[in-house]
């Protein structure tokens, strides 16, 4: 199969790439700057400059492939460049893809789509996107739009905590070195992490085996209370472990969505997903985080 990633010289793409690659697929990945291309050839891709934000350069990428993966994101930007990025981007891909013929559109976008859960989420949950996860749920609604109107065979992708040498988990890792780093309250609300190599795995397996007009969420096998997690990572940076940040205080530090999304309790199951055959290699982050860490810190046994 052919395959256009977009995103490909960021955390989450490069591992689809490189999954993907690894597979047997021929897969492009789409990357802003040249300087980006090395990181998708050294993971078996073809590196195709461009942006999803500037169509002209998109008919040249998608022409010809089967698929597309949409992972592009500008994180850390501005709102309005970081809705652009992943819901114009979305409609400029599309666009592209009426052109060229291809069917199969797999969006990756985030549990932090749905509503504080004390059970265990699965794909049908009820849903509350706030803040960042609002521009992935519109996103979302833009492609199965798309596909309603028979012009795309739509998949969703919705990963849990990916921890990798990047995104989020580094922020973590830095934040616990410096001492500053903080879970909301007691910290016994759950998140599902993912190893970023299970994540890039997950991505493969969907592309060559997923339903489409189906959501699949993407996590290990075991969820951990918030303040377990970080307690682990601590350990095995050999720092303080963290406390706890009143809940009041969190949301005049990180605003109340913010907030809210770090205290929710979000236990997900990847029951669906193992439908396909996908087995993490890291069951729990007890498997796979000390060898992030490890290799964080310059060791890569």
């Amino acid at each position: 199969m052919r395959v256009l990633v977009t995103g490909a010289g960021g955390f989450l793409g490069e591992a689809a790439v490189r999954a993907c690659a690894r597979a047997g697929h021929e897969v492009r990945g789409l990357v802003r700057l040249p300087a980006q291309s090395a990181r998708v050839r050294d993971a078996g891709g073809i590196a195709v400059v461009g942006s999803v934000l500037e169509p002209t350069t998109l008919g040249a990428a998608v022409d010809g492939c089967d698929a597309v993966v949409h992972l592009a994101q500008a994180r850390g930007a501005a709102p309005e460049l970081a809705r652009a990025v992943r819901v114009d981007g979305a409609g400029n891909l599309l666009a592209a893809i009426r052109r060229s013929g291809a069917r199969r559109f797999i969006i990756g976008s985030g549990y932090w789509v749905y509503r504080d859960n004390p059970g265990l989420l699965t794909e049908d949950s009820p849903l509350e996107p706030l803040g960042i996860s609002a521009i992935n749920f519109e996103t979302e609604r833009v492609v199965r739009a798309a596909e309603q109107r028979g012009e795309v065979d739509a998949i969703v992708v919705r990963p849990g905590m990916v921890y990798g040498d990047g995104s989020w988990f580094r922020e973590m890792v830095e934040e616990l070195r410096a001492g500053t780093y903080r879970y909301v309250g007691e910290g016994t609300n759950r998140l599902s992490p993912v190893a970023l190599d299970d994540t890039g795995e997950a991505f493969r397996r969907i592309l060559d085996g997923g339903r489409p007009r189906t959501t699949y969420l993407v996590v290990d096998d075991a969820p951990v209370p918030t303040r377990d997690f970080a307690r682990f990572v601590a350990r095995e940076l050999q720092v303080p472990e963290p406390s706890g940040l009143p809940r009041a205080e969190a949301e005049h530090l990180w605003g109340a969505d913010l907030a809210r999304l770090n205290a929710a309790d979000r236990g997900a199951s990847n029951a669906r997903l193992r439908s396909l055959g996908w087995v993490p290699c890291y069951p729990t982050y007890r498997d796979g985080v000390p060898r992030v860490v490890r290799a964080m810190q310059g060791d890569p046994k």
